[in-house]
């Protein structure tokens, strides 16, 4: 464990986006459970994907066009916005069910030997593990440093000799750019894929924003409590327009032009009504992101001097989450916190290192480890 401790909770929002600024009225926290038995408190998240008005013209569309999934024109249609948010072209784009069956899939269609090992960090959250073991691969966790949060690229490229290693999955985390120009030229020496779990950065990899896509492949997750949020989705970015249409073959059971069954795949398909909603996102998009950045300014101001954000956190890219950076336990930031009515979330837990899915991983050859080179722990959040 480094000695800095992450203090890792949802970046509130004010009411025109449905999360809470911090000089907004406290609502009362979402549960099951009777409202009037809810204590009032600042929620960690309240989310809120585009208002009804903003989505009936294209339910209207739908209606019209009887076409309600299977890659229907909706579908195609925020594929060809995203391509161009993106700046990668519209056939580089595949929208899947979520961004985690995104990272199978695309582990997949690398067409890697089952049982082979995926390098990945050890802080991260669970579903980057969960992806490898999809594919069938055995997650092979690293820590992470420190400063950067990632592996050190040196050390992947070390491990990724192994002949056991079929797969190497980097994590953006929270959102934070990566020279992404590094890891492509890790997956060019050693022969191994890199996927790229970019799950929260959406505004990080649009256009002139600072993480541009290039060889690797990448995976955006589109969940309700991300910044673009569609109610559940992912996107899969990648550098040619073959690997993004054999992503959609993968995602719509191996079918290619006729009714037979290429490869082992499954249906993840998104319904035509879950791309209105990613739609009529886009349209309202500049608003929204003027609304992030206004907010995380005003963190920015009020947040004590003792307290460090990710560089160029809210000027050059921005997240759902606020990540501070400091030097007291979180426990004890949390427990405060919540004694002032507001709540926090340790975003990744214990981190997969501590989960059930460890048991599942499996480790290098003795020789090869012997010779890993040292870095510094897993820098683990709570």
């Amino acid at each position: 464990m480094c000695e800095r401790k992450l203090a890792l909770v949802t970046q509130p929002l004010d009411s025109a986006m449905g999360i809470l600024s911090p000089t907004a009225p406290k609502q009362p926290a979402r549960s099951l459970v009777r409202h009037d038995r809810v204590p009032s408190t600042i929620p960690v998240a309240y989310p809120r994907l585009p208002t009804t008005d903003k989505i009936i013209p294209y339910l209207n569309q739908i209606d019209q066009n009887r076409w309600y999934t299977n890659q229907g024109p909706m579908c195609n249609a925020l594929q060809d916005r995203l391509g161009q948010f993106w700046g990668v072209g519209c056939d580089r784009v595949a929208l899947v069910a979520n961004a985690t069956t995104g990272i199978t899939l695309a582990l997949q269609a690398h067409n890697i030997p089952f049982g082979k090992l995926c390098l990945m960090p050890s802080w991260t959250f669970t579903a980057s593990a969960a992806a490898a073991i999809s594919a069938n691969l055995q997650p092979y966790f690293v820590d992470v440093d420190p400063y950067t949060w990632i592996p050190n690229p040196e050390q992947i490229e070390h491990l990724a000799k192994a002949d056991e290693v079929g797969a190497i999955l980097i994590v953006a985390p929270f959102g934070a750019p990566l020279d992404l120009s590094r890891w492509d030229d890790v997956a060019e020496r050693t022969g191994r894929p890199v996927i790229i779990d970019a799950a929260a950065a959406f505004d990080t990899l649009r256009q002139d924003g600072p993480m541009r896509p290039g060889r690797s492949t990448l995976v955006v997750s589109l969940h309700a409590t991300k910044i673009f949020g569609i109610g559940e989705g992912g996107a899969v970015i990648t550098h040619a327009p073959a690997m993004a249409e054999h992503i959609r073959t993968l995602a719509r059971f191996g079918f290619s032009g006729s009714r037979a069954s290429l490869y082992p795949s499954v249906n993840a398909k998104i319904s035509e009504y879950t791309a209105a909603v990613g739609l009529a996102g886009l349209d309202c998009w500049n608003t929204t992101r003027a609304q992030w950045l206004r907010i995380t300014a005003l963190y920015r101001k009020i947040l004590s001097p003792d307290l460090m954000l990710p560089p160029d956190f809210g000027h050059n890219w921005v997240s759902a989450t606020l990540t501070v950076i400091g030097h007291d336990n979180t426990q004890q930031t949390a427990e405060y916190l919540a004694r002032h009515d507001i709540q926090t979330v340790s975003w990744w837990g214990e981190a997969v290192m501590f989960s059930q899915l460890m048991q599942l991983a499996r480790a290098l050859p003795s020789p090869l480890r012997k010779t890993t080179p040292t870095v510094p722990s897993a820098c683990l959040s709570g």
